[in-house]
């Protein structure tokens, strides 16, 4: 072995030549023999094999044995919270990247988006314009990014998403918090989403793309307003 770094694809390597189960699980060999086939001791597999399990690469299932698991974002979202809470990331460096990935989000859900997405979104901005306290709002706003996410069915978009849920969620209630302290701010928010939803049921990616932008926009001008009447 070549290292460390070298344990997952060993272990994917491995697992090809395995048959998944009834449930479609495929069961990695016993440690005794994964240690033998990767030639490492089976307490230095044991740990590298908890490291795994801990990225959620792996699955142990007691009485079963141990099973690939489906890669998720738990550990990416994981180091992008401390990174926040720790100072390195910064919300406004969050909302940058928001737009950034909103942008390419909003222009694919434009091509791949179904009649379904589109009922869920503006049910989601029904409910926005609805919504009867802050906590809601914020609530309901986080879930229409996921579902704009979702809408443009790039398995690669879900899983930043998943990624910086937390820290997306944390941004829209700071600047909500701040913009709805301004006169018709809440009324504005809800007009450029639907103007998002317009542009995606026209399937233009170009408008999807803009019409994205201004939410972010929206946010920018509104928090420029009570910083100028806080300085004022």
């Amino acid at each position: 072995m070549d290292g460390e770094d070298d344990i997952l694809s060993h272990i994917v390597q491995v697992a090809m030549e395995v048959q998944p189960d009834s449930k479609g699980r495929i069961r990695l060999p016993t440690e005794r023999d994964l240690a033998q086939r990767l030639g490492i001791q089976r307490p230095t597999l044991r740990d590298r094999l908890t490291v795994l399990e801990t990225l959620g690469l792996i699955e142990r299932v007691q009485g079963s044995g141990t099973y690939l698991a489906l890669p998720n974002a738990r550990f990416l979202r994981l180091h992008v919270e401390v990174a926040h809470k720790l100072g390195f990331i910064s919300l406004e460096q969050i909302q940058t990247a928001m737009e950034m990935i909103g942008r390419e989000v909003a222009a694919g859900a434009a091509i791949q988006a179904t009649p379904a997405d589109f009922a869920k979104l503006e049910r989601l901005v029904d409910q926005i314009a609805e919504a009867a306290d802050i906590n809601e709002l914020i609530d309901r706003q986080f879930e229409l990014h996921a579902g704009l996410v979702a809408a443009c069915h790039n398995p690669v978009m879900a899983l930043i998403m998943d990624a910086l849920s937390s820290v997306v969620r944390s941004l829209i209630a700071s600047k909500l918090r701040i913009i709805t302290m301004v006169s018709g701010a809440f009324e504005r928010n809800v007009e450029v989403y639907r103007a998002l939803i317009d542009a995606l049921q026209a399937r233009e990616p170009e408008l999807a793309r803009g019409a994205v932008q201004e939410c972010y926009w929206l946010w920018r001008r509104e928090e420029a307003k009570v910083t100028d009447l806080w300085l004022g």
